[in-house]
């Protein structure tokens, strides 16, 4: 018998393949920057424009800020996505409560978060750290937006910040000596973020979207979930269900392996991984 297994959905596949390096870009892009400010560089002529700053040191420090609230920007995005991709067919949430209320958040990010992590938060065994990370991302959301919209006054709910302060010291630990105080203050004063605020920051968002993917696999019926993927592929590529039934039983098998192998299935076995029977799936689809 022929097994596939899944322990991460296509969408959280996708976030880390947009967001899985970007501290190492910053990284990378911060050193280029400090390269700048202590020797003499000139625009290679391959860039086709000019470069030649008045103040060299002004401009290596604008251009880290710049740096920095663009990589938190780019991490609150790739969160937006990652939680539009749940509730979009085949969808990862199956509760209809919860598509009901995300359905009418619109394109809010910050609602979106909290309606799918106060759901999921009933089912997470690691409440404390998801506390933690999911009030670490909610003061992302909250600073992205300020530093992006001009004017803009958003507040950190106390909820979310009573979290930060009790853990403190926790903060500390987790995120390489963070003074979640200090960035509180920072925040509240509405000064752009710091290097060590911005790596923690999208860490704390790694952490979050990696807790809610594997809650929302673990709870779901994955020979339904299974079937919404091959049906779905169906549709967009306008292929009739008769078809797949005409084939042969190894080549109907052979397709949907192929498929959902599209969607973060694997033959490969892997830890904590969920898994269906592709015998067995051909069974029940046939029943549809």
């Amino acid at each position: 018998m022929s097994k596939l297994y899944i322990n991460i959905s296509r969408p959280r596949k996708e976030f880390k393949q947009s967001l899985g390096q970007a501290n190492h870009f910053l990284v990378t892009a911060l050193i280029g920057l400090d390269y700048i400010r202590n020797n003499e560089v000139s625009c290679p002529e391959s860039f086709s424009t000019t470069w030649n700053p008045k103040n060299k040191e002004a401009s290596v420090q604008r251009t880290r800020q710049y740096i920095l609230n663009s990589s938190l920007a780019w991490t609150i995005d790739c969160l937006d996505v990652y939680l539009t991709k749940c509730n979009r067919e085949p969808k990862l949430i199956e509760n209809e409560d919860v598509i009901k209320l995300f359905d009418g958040t619109h394109r809010s990010v910050n609602e979106k978060f909290q309606t799918l992590t106060e759901f999921i938060e009933k089912s997470i065994e690691d409440v404390s750290n998801f506390h933690i990370y999911k009030s670490i991302s909610g003061l992302a959301i909250q600073w992205r937006n300020n530093t992006m919209h001009a004017n803009a006054s958003n507040e950190l709910e106390q909820k979310y910040r009573k979290i930060l302060l009790d853990s403190a010291k926790k903060i500390k630990e987790i995120f390489c000596g963070l003074d979640i105080e200090q960035s509180l203050h920072r925040f509240d004063e509405y000064q752009p973020p710091t290097f060590k605020e911005v790596t923690s920051m999208i860490r704390g968002v790694h952490n979050l979207v990696e807790m809610i993917d594997r809650c929302m696999l673990s709870q779901m019926d994955i020979y339904d979930y299974a079937n919404k993927i091959i049906n779905r592929h169906l549709k967009d590529n306008g292929i009739h269900p008769s078809f797949i039934l005409s084939l042969s039983a190894p080549r109907r098998a052979s397709k949907f392996i192929n498929i959902l192998k599209n969607y973060s299935f694997s033959e490969k076995l892997q830890d904590d991984a969920l898994y269906i029977d592709i015998d067995e799936l051909l069974t029940l689809w046939t029943k549809l």
